[in-house]
C-alpha cells in the first residue's frame, strides 16, 4: 500500500470529500463484463509548490499515481481489481483497472472513452453508476476531469 501523502508536499490535489463510482465495462481483450470504479471527487483544489494553482468542483480522477493511506485501503477495499500498473500507452504507473476475468490491464483511456460507463448522456444513464461515500478527505497525485454530471453525482447515483 502506498505511504500516506505528507501534509506539506509540493503538487497534488486534495478533496475534502470523495466517493466511488461503481460501473460496468466490457473487457477489451476477453469481451468479459467486469466492474470499473472511478474516483470522485466533490471539490477539490490542486497544489503545486505549496500553492493552489486550481480549483473545481465535481470531478473524477484519473491516472491517479498516488492516494493517502486511508483512501488507498478505501479504493482497494471495494475495487480490488485496481492496482497500480505502468501502461504504455500513457507512459506512467497508476491504479489502472484489471478485468476480472483474465487479468488484462483495462487503461483509463477505454475505461474513461466515450463508450464507457463514465460518459454518460442523461441521468438514467448515470443512475446506474452506484456511489459508495468515501471515508473523509482524500489526498492524491491525480488528474482531474470535470464535467457538468459531476456536479449531479449525489442527487442522481444510487447510494450504498
Amino acid at each position: 500500500m502506498n505511504e500516506p501523502i505528507s501534509q506539506d508536499i509540493d503538487a497534488g490535489l486534495r478533496a475534502p470529500r470523495y466517493g466511488l463510482l461503481i460501473g460496468k465495462t466490457t473487457c477489451h481483450y476477453c469481451r468479459a463484463e467486469m466492474p470499473t470504479a472511478a474516483v470522485w471527487v466533490a471539490s477539490f483544489a490542486e497544489f503545486e509548490e505549496g500553492d493552489v494553482i486550481g480549483k473545481g468542483e465535481g470531478a473524477l480522477l484519473r491516472y491517479i499515481e498516488h492516494l493517502d493511506a486511508t483512501a488507498a485501503a478505501f479504493v482497494l477495499g471495494h475495487a480490488p481489481w485496481m492496482r497500480l500498473a505502468f501502461t504504455r500507452t500513457s507512459g506512467q504507473t497508476y491504479y489502472a483497472h484489471h478485468c476480472t476475468t483474465c487479468g488484462a490491464l483495462q487503461g483509463d483511456h477505454y475505461v474513461f472513452s466515450p463508450d464507457g460507463p463514465y460518459w454518460p448522456q442523461d441521468d438514467v444513464a448515470l443512475a446506474r453508476l452506484r456511489l459508495i461515500d468515501g471515508m473523509g478527505a482524500l489526498a492524491a497525485i491525480a488528474s482531474p476531469a470535470e464535467s457538468g454530471w459531476m456536479r449531479r453525482v449525489v442527487d442522481v447515483c444510487t447510494r450504498e
